[in-house]
């Protein structure tokens, strides 16, 4: 059992994140308590980790593209568990009502965009399938074609309205 300096709770050690450089071989927080700092530190400070992520990574492109490559021949079934994951929320998301053929213009229409532009395009849900609060359909009045890198920044949020 330690304590945790945090929420001054008795836990089992394994509540706690290893660190060898102190005695007994753990952190002082609980794994709770340091994921919760953790969170609120990169809430405070998103703009400036999503800098240094972006440097990172345009500093080191091969390296990154290396390490995917890696992590997918190690995790090709976790991999294909999370996109079968996403294709049966699509579908629980999609009622019988939906027209097909309108939503595929939106994708053709990204493709378009990006053959033309030679900027990625993607098709994006308005409102997220898979929303904190609010989940929408996979219908094409929720659908949105985005340049890759705005895709990734909207990050599987809800829109906000001004």
């Amino acid at each position: 059992m330690k304590t945790c300096t945090s929420c001054h709770t008795p836990k089992p050690l394994e509540d706690f994140y290893k660190r060898a450089v102190t005695p007994d071989g753990r952190e002082a927080w609980c794994k709770v308590c340091r994921l919760a700092k953790n969170k609120a530190n990169w809430e405070k400070n998103q703009d400036a980790h999503r800098e240094l992520t972006r440097k990172w990574y345009q500093d080191n492109k091969e390296l990154h593209l290396e390490n995917s490559k890696e992590w997918y021949a190690d995790n090709a079934s976790r991999k294909l568990m999370t996109t079968n994951a996403r294709d049966a929320r699509c579908k629980l998301a999609t009622p019988d009502w939906n027209d097909e053929e309108i939503m595929l213009e939106f994708y053709v229409e990204a493709k378009r965009l990006s053959d033309e532009t030679g900027i990625p395009h993607e098709v994006d849900h308005f409102y997220p399938l898979n929303g904190k609060t609010v989940s929408g359909l996979n219908v094409h009045t929720n659908l949105q074609v985005l340049t890759g890198v705005e895709n990734r920044r909207k990050f599987n949020t809800m829109p906000t309205f001004n």
